[in-house]
């Protein structure tokens, strides 16, 4: 038995990826030259994370009209879950007893403060999540059960509480000046949209346009790559699944940069030829159903 016999077989995903669009290279450059030329937020989070996951919550808080995030919001508490959508914005249609799915948000105005605190409060639920859904397939019932027992598991350590709060408060200082205008302006928000039965997730799709959001740093090519087999991975199951998506968008908050593309126009880019959606969103589709070791590269 030879020295490699037990290394995990190869990502068949990325290696389609890789051959079907060979021209990634060109893009990852054009990118990291776009976002060295941005003014860098400097934030020094404790958790980097748990940061990320708060600033994705809070900004899907601030986008969607119908309350997103259902699934960590059934973990909590009802009157907390309840406390934590009407902090962020929104209102039950009929009344408090109504499902979550149910509220709608009435509040357009942005309250840091009260979307930091919903934000976090859900982070903490998702953390919570991921670690059971490693080891068990019941990971929302047990999480809830936890989170009963041990409500303190939703709260930081209060050092740790204030310099989350201080470096979402320049994130989101920088998010409020004109991006979240220009993220609306792209149509109706859904947040985690799930891809192929839920083998994959999009952090948004607004309108037509799915949307990434990266929190963090972007300045090694490693990062590049995984972003940008992200955004064609995504596009191409959306697709597939039958959204009407006619663009793509990377918003790098850290950089202030916020870029979109036509999918059809990148797809042939990346790819050097004319490249059918159709076809290859299936082709792609079939792989990651296909492979047990259900790996996620985007």
């Amino acid at each position: 038995m030879n020295a490699g016999s037990h290394a995990a077989p190869k990502d068949p995903v990325g290696a389609w990826l890789a051959k079907t669009f060979p021209h990634q290279h060109v893009l990852r450059a054009e990118i990291a030259a776009d976002l060295r030329r941005c003014p860098f937020l400097q934030v020094d989070p404790p958790n980097k994370s748990l940061f990320g996951h708060v600033v994705e919550l809070a900004i899907g808080l601030s986008l969607c009209d119908q309350s997103p995030y259902l699934g960590l919001l059934h973990c909590l508490d009802h009157d907390l879950a309840n406390r934590l959508l009407t902090i962020a914005g929104y209102r039950p249609t009929v009344d408090l007893a109504a499902p979550y799915d149910a509220w709608r948000r009435t509040d357009s105005a942005l309250h840091p403060a009260h979307i930091f605190t919903a934000a976090s409060r859900l982070a903490h639920v998702h953390s919570l999540l991921n670690d059971l859904g490693r080891h068990r397939s019941d990971a929302g019932d047990v999480a809830r059960l936890v989170l009963k027992q041990h409500p303190r598991l939703l709260n930081s350590h209060p050092h740790e509480t204030y310099r989350t709060r201080r470096g979402f408060r320049t994130v989101w200082s920088s998010y409020s000046s004109g991006f979240h205008s220009a993220l609306r302006s792209f149509g109706p928000a859904t947040a985690q949209l799930s891809l192929l039965d839920g083998h994959r997730h999009a952090d948004f799709l607004l309108g037509t346009t799915v949307l990434e959001l990266k929190s963090g740093r972007l300045d090694d090519d490693r990062y590049l790559d995984e972003l940008i087999g992200q955004i064609m991975t995504y596009s191409l199951l959306a697709h597939h699944d039958g959204h009407r998506v006619t663009h793509v968008a990377v918003y790098a908050a850290r950089y202030q940069r916020l870029l979109r593309y036509r999918i059809d126009e990148l797809a042939n880019r990346l790819a050097g030829t004319p490249i059918d959606l159709t076809s290859s969103g299936a082709h792609l589709a079939t792989l990651i159903r296909d492979w047990p070791y259900r790996r996620s590269v985007a």
